[in-house]
C-alpha cells in the first residue's frame, strides 16, 4: 500500500512557526531589553533612545499598505528574504552605533522588515494553504511566537551581561538573519496552485461553523470597493479599540505597584498573563473554526469587559487580580488571530493581503495613541481608574463596530443569512 505524502501545507506552517517566532518573539520581543544598557553607556535618557520604537511603529502604519502590495505581487520568498535583511542586519547595525541617531534612522528599514515577517506573512500564507482550521493554524503560530519570546528573553539578557549590548545586538542579528532566510529558502512556497495543489482541506466537507455557511455568503470583493466601504473603517476602528485595550499589557507592572503587590507577586500575575496569551491564542482560532469568527469575537470582548472588572475590584485581592491579568492575556492573543479571520470573512480571497494589510494599520495606530495617552492619564490624575473605565468603554465600541460592520458588509456585498433575521 502507498504511504500517503503529508500536504505541503504542514511544511508551510513550520515555515512560518520558525520565521514569525525569530522576528517576533525573538528580535521584537528582546528589543525592550537593550534600552537600560545602551542609554546608560550613550549617557542618554531611555525616553529619548525609546523614541526608537515610536518612529517603528509611525513606520509600520506607514509601511503595512505597500508591503501588502508586494506580497500580492511577487512571490512571498523574495518578499520575506528582503524583510529579513531590512530587519535582522538593522538590528545587528545596533550594535555599531555610537549616537541615539543610529536608532532613529535604522529603526526605519528595521520596522519595514518586521512588518513583512512578524505581522503579514503568518496570516497571508495561512490562508492561502488553509482551507480548514485557519483559526486554529492562526493561533498555533502566535502561541509559538510566545514560546520564543520565553526563549529569546533569558538568552539575550545573559548575552548583554557577558559580552555586552553591543556583541549581543550583532549576535542575535546574525543568527536570527541565519535561521530566517534558512527557513524561508526549506519550508516557504507561495501558493498551492504554483506545486499543483489545492489548499489543505479544500477536498473535503466543511465542519463546525464552515457547514452552516452557504455559497451565497461568501463574497469576493477587491480593494477599491472594500476601501469605499463603511464596513472597512468599522473593521479598522474595531482593530484601534481592540489592540487598545491589549496595549494596557505595557501598564500592569506599574498599575499592580499601586495596589501595593510586591515584585514577585507583580512577576507571578504577568506569568499568569503569558498562559492567558498562550491559551487564548489556541482556544480562540478552535472555538472561531467551530461557532463562527463573530460569536467569538462576542465572547472574546466579554473576557476582555470581566478583566477590566476584575482589574477594578482586585485592590488587596490578588487571586482576583491574577485572574484578571489572565483573562486580559487571553483578550490581548485576539488580536492578531480574530483580525485575519474576519478580514476573511468580510471581504473573502480576492484583494486579502491588500485588504489585510490596511486592516492591520489599526494595532500599530493604537499603540502610538494609547500607549502613551494612558500614561498621561496616570500622571494627571495619580490613578488608573479613568483608563480602565476608558478600556471598558473601548470594548464596547468594538463590540459596536463589529456588529455594524458586519451588517453595512451584509447590506452592501449580500448576506441571506442577515436579511433572513
Amino acid at each position: 500500500m502507498k504511504k500517503r505524502k503529508p500536504h505541503g501545507a504542514w511544511i508551510i506552517l513550520l515555515g512560518v512557526i520558525l520565521i514569525r517566532g525569530f522576528a517576533g518573539g525573538g528580535l521584537n520581543t528582546v528589543s525592550a531589553l537593550f534600552l537600560s544598557p545602551v542609554a546608560a553607556e550613550l549617557e542618554v535618557g531611555i525616553g529619548s533612545l525609546s523614541i526608537y520604537l515610536s518612529i517603528t511603529s509611525v513606520v509600520t502604519v506607514v509601511w503595512l499598505p505597500a508591503a501588502g502590495r508586494l506580497i500580492n505581487r511577487y512571490d512571498i520568498r523574495a518578499v520575506a528574504l528582503a524583510g529579513a535583511l531590512l530587519q535582522c542586519l538593522s538590528f545587528a547595525g545596533f550594535g555599531w552605533m555610537d549616537s541615539v541617531f543610529g536608532w532613529y534612522l535604522l529603526g526605519i528599514p528595521y520596522a519595514m522588515g518586521a512588518t513583512i515577517l512578524a505581522t503579514l506573512l503568518g496570516p497571508i500564507l495561512i490562508n492561502r494553504w488553509f482551507a480548514r482550521n485557519t483559526g486554529l493554524m492562526l493561533g498555533l503560530q502566535m502561541a509559538f511566537v510566545g514560546v520564543f519570546g520565553a526563549v529569546f528573553q533569558p538568552l539575550a539578557s545573559r548575552l548583554i551581561a557577558q559580552s555586552g549590548w553591543r556583541r549581543a545586538y550583532l549576535t542575535l542579528g546574525c543568527a536570527a538573519l541565519a535561521a530566517i532566510a534558512l527557513s524561508i529558502l526549506l519550508f516557504l512556497r507561495n501558493r498551492p496552485q504554483d506545486r499543483g495543489l489545492s489548499p489543505y482541506g479544500a477536498d473535503q466537507p466543511p465542519a463546525g461553523a464552515d457547514r452552516r455557511s452557504c455559497p451565497e455568503d461568501q463574497v469576493n470583493v477587491d480593494e477599491q470597493t472594500a476601501l469605499r466601504s463603511s464596513s472597512f473603517y468599522l473593521l479598522l476602528l474595531f482593530m484601534i479599540s481592540f489592540t487598545g485595550v491589549g496595549v494596557f499589557a505595557q501598564h500592569i507592572p506599574t498599575y499592580s505597584g499601586i495596589l501595593g503587590y510586591s515584585l514577585q507577586r507583580t512577576g507571578a500575575a504577568l506569568a499568569f498573563a503569558s498562559v492567558g496569551s498562550a491559551v487564548g491564542s489556541i482556544a480562540i482560532g478552535m472555538i472561531s473554526d467551530r461557532i463562527g469568527v463573530l460569536k467569538t469575537c462576542y465572547g472574546v470582548l466579554a473576557a476582555g469587559l470581566a478583566a477590566v472588572a476584575g482589574f477594578l475590584l482586585s485592590g488587596g485581592r490578588f487571586p482576583l487580580f491574577a485572574l484578571s491579568t489572565f483573562l486580559h492575556g487571553l483578550t490581548s492573543s485576539g488580536i492578531m488571530v480574530l483580525a485575519p479571520i474576519l478580514t476573511l470573512k468580510f471581504y473573502g480571497q480576492q484583494d486579502y493581503e491588500k485588504i489585510y494589510a490596511k486592516v492591520s494599520m489599526g494595532a500599530p495606530l493604537a499603540s502610538i495613541l494609547l500607549i502613551p495617552a494612558y500614561g498621561f492619564v496616570y500622571d494627571l490624575t495619580g490613578s488608573y481608574r479613568f483608563v480602565l473605565l476608558a478600556m471598558a468603554f473601548l470594548l464596547l465600541l468594538a463590540l459596536f463596530c463589529i456588529v455594524m460592520g458586519w451588517r453595512r458588509r451584509c447590506i452592501i456585498y449580500g448576506c441571506p443569512t442577515w436579511r433572513k433575521r
